[in-house]
């Protein structure tokens, strides 16, 4: 019976193989229906395939679309795949990925640094059930190393050349006062010169800074213009956990030969060290990479956050004055003072090692925040510190264990008299990483976490702002995306910039977030930053506001003329410097006469507001976030 019924199943299995077969071999091709609406679909824009590209950055662009799902349900991974390997390697992480999603389509751009050589990239999107569609695409970098020929002037220090450092010494960072001038001009003896190739995208009159770093001792001669970078390098803004040993590195581009009488950096605190001219390197026909590294004397402090500022007074030896940046970091905390030791090496942080500390190494960290048997509430908080989460930070980040948190308030709309807390942005028990170095919460689809972004790694795309729109997005009481997503609103905004050719900065849309405002809370109403721009404001604020200077001070709610006013001339008053670009004065300083006589209400002692002409709805709102362009 068992050998009949094994003929049996052997027959049915030719049976139904035959069919089959027979229906692929006289099938028509007019008769096979694929269905694309189940299946997503990716198209690379930009570069063309096989493209030959003279800079290590290259910026993809492209779509993806599916009809069932929307784009932002779609998620973007890019592989790599290596010369000496058959397994592809995803650099999704390695470089920066945004979406701007537009119904079932999006729009993407990554950007990466990539060696020299030959590149074999493959985009896939993938939509919520799996299914995956994948685009290919093959790239070369080249970059000519370094190059010396008769036609190719080049500094080199011998023998016979006088020694003279480019060296500040022990000049504070802190002070702007101008440093005696080098006597030999021809002398260069700290200085490397070398001739590259490296192709720089962006070239202009004025001189700004390209990357900074916070780097190790000793380290900077690994530092080569337009390459990739070490993975110690940490990039300084709002870095956190920096090690207490590390220098600063700073790359600015020039046109024109710089001073040597004005120290590069200005930073405020107790730190004073050496600044150094430490390479120069010919980039193009007239543009130099100029490198310079900042030496503390003395370590930094633990737990410490550090404001950094380009000194305004820098420039070319024709006065030309360098685009104004300000960054800040913050060092680790002093771990050898808390409940638990740690194995590591002095001042050495570990990416893996959570913000608040090595968990999986010593549980009793837990217990700097949690009690097993004496919680307060579900989550066991301990009692003592507060009767809220922001008091339970406080406890610490009041700058006696952890850094402090500055401006933390009364008028802090994300402290007090809010369901916001600490947690609604950051993730106590998620590590930090170079990437994301203030533990941001988790984020579904193309970005990893949510995105602060501010002057160095903003591009403009709505994503870069996505923590802020989290609860200030559409459908929200109080709705600030539209400003960033709205075709129109967009178009006619003044806060709409393009990237600027001569201020190193990516930024092609609206002024990030942090611009105006400072996220953990301000001496003003909706935490708007006191001192406007990037240039540290000199002296103490004024008791009272001010027309024209960088000073803002607003403690009530009323917006009226005299407040707007005062807000908006805090940068439109002919000296702030934004991305390269100047707030243009709308009045005669001396005569108080418009500018621009067509424009009413621009005089000095006009009574109008701003909203009245800068919003369709007079919005005070609608203003400040995207002011309407006026041409009389």
């Amino acid at each position: 019976m068992k050998r009949k019924n094994y003929k049996r199943k052997l027959i049915a299995y030719l049976v139904i193989w035959s069919v089959v077969h027979s229906s692929l071999l006289f099938s028509s091709p007019d008769n096979i229906v694929v269905s694309a609406s189940a299946v997503p679909e990716i198209q690379i824009l930009t570069p063309n395939e096989g493209t030959l590209l003279n800079a290590p950055l290259v910026e993809f662009t492209g779509t993806i679309s599916d009809d069932l799902t929307s784009a932002d349900k779609l998620t973007v991974k890019v592989f790599e795949q290596p010369e000496d390997s058959q397994q592809p390697i995803d650099i999704t992480g390695e470089g920066k990925l945004s979406m701007i999603p537009n119904g079932t389509a999006a729009d993407f751009l990554y950007s990466k640094d990539f060696s020299e050589g030959v590149h074999a990239v493959t985009f896939v999107v993938t939509d919520e059930d799996g299914v995956s569609a994948k685009a290919e695409h093959t790239i070369t970098v080249k970059s000519e190393g370094t190059v010396t020929n008769e036609d190719t002037p080049v500094i080199v220090t011998t023998e016979d050349t006088p020694e003279t450092t480019e060296h500040v010494s022990d000049n504070p960072v802190t002070s702007t006062e101008e440093a005696k001038p080098t006597t030999d001009e021809s002398s260069a003896s700290t200085e490397k010169t070398n001739t590259s190739q490296a192709a720089i995208e962006e070239e202009g009159a004025r001189p700004y800074m390209y990357k900074m770093y916070l780097i190790p001792k000793n380290a900077a001669d690994q530092y080569e213009p337009g390459k990739s970078v070490p993975s110690s390098f940490l990039p300084v803004e709002d870095m956190t956990r920096v090690p207490l040993n590390y220098v600063i590195l700073v790359d600015v581009r020039s046109t024109e030969p710089l001073t040597k009488t004005q120290p590069l950096l200005t930073s405020f605190g107790d730190i004073k060290g050496d600044e150094d001219l430490i390479a120069t390197t010919l980039l193009t026909d007239n543009l130099k990479s100029y490198v310079y590294t900042f030496t503390p004397d003395l370590n930094f402090n633990p737990g410490t956050t550090y404001d950094v500022y380009l000194n305004p007074k820098f420039s070319t030896e024709t006065e030309k004055v360098i685009i104004p940046r300000f960054l800040k970091f913050t060092t680790v905390s002093d771990y050898k003072n808390t409940e638990f030791q740690v194995d590591r090496a002095a001042d050495e942080t570990i990416d893996n090692d959570s913000i608040h500390g090595p968990f999986s190494v010593v549980t009793s960290a837990c217990s700097f925040c949690h009690s097993t048997h004496n919680g307060k509430d579900e989550l066991l908080l301990k009692g003592g510190k507060g009767s809220t989460e922001n008091d339970m930070c406080m406890a610490c980040h009041d700058g006696t264990g952890s850094p402090k948190i500055e401006d933390n308030n009364s008028h802090s709309k994300h402290y007090t008299g809010s369901t916001v807390s600490c947690s609604s942005c950051h993730d106590p028990h998620n590590p930090g990483t170079k990437q994301n170095p203030n533990s941001l919460h988790p984020k579904e689809g193309t970005d990893p976490y949510y995105n602060y972004k501010k002057a160095g790694t903003a591009t403009g795309a709505l994503s870069d702002y996505s923590l802020c729109f989290s609860c200030h997005g559409n459908g929200k009481k109080t709705n600030i995306e539209k400003y960033y997503s709205d075709g129109t609103l967009k178009s006619q905004s003044g806060h709409n910039l393009q990237a600027q050719t001569e201020s190193g900065i990516s930024l092609n849309g609206q002024f990030p977030c942090a611009e105006c405002h400072e996220t953990h809370g301000a001496t003003n109403i909706k935490m708007l930053r006191p001192e406007l721009g990037n240039t540290k404001l000199s002296g103490q604020k004024p008791e009272s506001d001010q027309l024209d200077d960088n000073w803002f001070s607003k403690s009530t709610t009323n917006w009226d003329a005299d407040a707007q006013r005062k807000f908006c001339l805090s940068c439109h008053n002919g000296k702030t410097d934004l991305y390269g670009k100047q707030g243009k004065a709308i009045y005669d300083k001396e005569t108080g006469d418009p500018i621009n006589p067509a424009n009413d209400g621009h005089d000095r002692e006009s009574q109008k507001t701003c909203a009245e002409c800068h919003s369709d709805s007079q919005s005070f709102m609608e203003t400040a976030h995207a002011p309407k362009r006026i041409t009389p």
